[in-house]
């Protein structure tokens, strides 16, 4: 039995009170799919579904089978709906199936002039570049949005011609950020002349460095392949299974987004298992605020809750360079002198910390408890102009507004939401009157807690 403490619900309707409410959370691996439901007193229960050779969309099928309460009932028919419960969520954190495809994406580069030579264009130790095709195309703005060389439209028309169908393209241009013009023109043509899967921007990711930003949509769009089959799969087999159920994507932040954003930017859902396993150990130990060490399946390390939500950080880190996706700040576990117990509560995983004093133990799986009570999250992070200290709070205010939309767009009540972040970010390295405003927004109920529950072990 775990103290009763704030946990934050995604989903919840407008209008609808929390009683019979149910929010169902997964971890999804190639090997096995772990699930949480948390019912809105506070009690929850475990399944786990081994993945078969029938591969991740049958498991899925049989784990929201076994949360239905029979595996027998004909589809469509939710179990706890006759005792007059509905699931009104369900909560996938996909990280650790996320992979890149098989097809090289095409970079299309927009700037004054190529790089010297190879090194530089592939920013020596950049591996995510290798295997891209790199095209050059004159263009290119300054910090400020004006226009450095005219875009070369007709040599990337010719590039375009030439290029098979079906292929994947990124369109990354120098200070996209205050004018994206010549990304936007870039796209028009890739899709009137290439026959492209997909193109994406570099734009659509806020990060002060080119590089950062290119690495991030080369990424982004190498993923979507895996991402577009995952979120298809998983959405047809909800549909038959709880087809009255809003369907979410766990985020590297600790929140959820709807799972169609999961087929647009897979990037960030693909560090959303550390994020899960700190909202989910907070949710356990009751802590809405503070600091607390995690062992589990995603390693050991330090995390701080603030106001319900992880704390994060602009970019994180993969194997490869620095990612522009918000991610949940963790930190490693410092050693703690023998006989001393640690200044911070510890939560550890099934399996793991077994040699840890003082640990609280959980008996589920953190990452699926934290997907299943995950807030849903929105951000608003954008480079703007200002002149002056009114051009501040008007540029806050107009995001505030896109957050809260955005939000109740998602399917939380209006009342729910609340900005958590709203600020001005002074821009490195560049004129002092281009500025980030940077807002974030979270919604869900958070006058509930959890009771404990039971557990059951994989089955076939």
């Amino acid at each position: 039995m775990t103290p009763p403490h704030p946990v934050s619900a995604a989903g919840v309707p407008a209008g609808k009170g929390s009683e019979g409410i149910i929010r169902l959370g997964l971890r999804i691996t190639d090997a096995l799919i772990s699930g949480v439901s948390v019912r809105s007193d506070g009690s929850y229960r475990m399944r786990e579904v081994p993945v078969g050779a029938d591969g991740i969309s049958a498991a899925f099928d049989r784990l929201l089978a076994e949360f239905a309460g029979d595996a027998d009932r004909p589809p469509g028919v939710q179990g706890p709906e006759a005792d007059g419960e509905a699931v009104v969520s369900l909560t996938v954190d996909v990280s650790a199936v996320l992979r890149s495809g098989p097809e090289p994406v095409t970079v299309v580069r927009i700037a004054p002039r190529p790089p010297v030579d190879r090194a530089h264009e592939l920013r020596e130790g950049e591996s995510s570049l290798s295997k891209a095709r790199i095209v050059h195309v004159s263009g290119g703005h300054t910090n400020l949005g004006e226009e450095l060389v005219p875009f070369d439209a007709a040599a990337l028309r010719d590039i375009a011609a030439n290029s098979r169908p079906g292929g994947r393209y990124v369109v990354t241009s120098v200070g996209s950020l205050v004018n994206s013009s010549h990304e936007i023109e870039a796209g028009r043509i890739l899709l009137e002349n290439a026959v492209p899967a997909s193109v994406g921007y570099s734009h659509y990711f806020e990060s002060g460095s080119f590089g950062t930003r290119e690495r991030t949509a080369v990424i982004n769009s190498s993923l979507i392949p895996v991402a577009e089959s995952l979120a298809t799969s998983l959405a047809l087999a909800a549909s038959v299974r709880l087809p009255h159920a809003r369907l979410y994507a766990a985020s590297n932040d600790g929140g959820c987004v709807p799972l169609t954003r999961l087929t647009v930017t897979p990037v960030h859902s693909m560090a959303a298992a550390r994020a899960g396993e700190l909202v989910g150990a907070a949710a356990l130990s009751g802590i809405d605020s503070g600091r607390l060490a995690v062992v589990g399946s995603a390693g050991s390390f330090l995390g701080d809750m603030i106001d319900g939500v992880p704390a994060v950080r602009a970019k994180f880190q993969d194997a490869g360079g620095m990612l522009a996706s918000k991610a949940a700040h963790v930190m490693p576990v410092p050693a703690v002198a023998p006989g001393r117990a640690p200044a911070y509560p510890v939560v550890a995983a099934p399996g793991y910390g077994e040699d840890l004093p003082g640990a609280h133990r959980a008996e589920v799986d953190l990452c699926a408890l934290g997907a299943a009570v995950s807030p849903l999250a929105e951000w608003a992070d954008r480079s703007v102009i200002i002149a002056d200290a009114d051009d501040i709070r008007q540029a806050l205010s107009a995001a505030e507004a896109r957050v809260r939309t955005r939000l109740v767009s998602f399917g939380a009540s209006p009342s729910q939401v609340r900005i958590i972040d709203s600020r001005v970010v002074a821009s490195t390295y560049q004129d002092p009157r281009v500025v980030s405003v940077r807002v974030r927004g979270v919604a869900g109920a958070v006058d509930d807690g959890l009771r404990g529950g039971e557990r059951r072990a994989p089955h076939d």
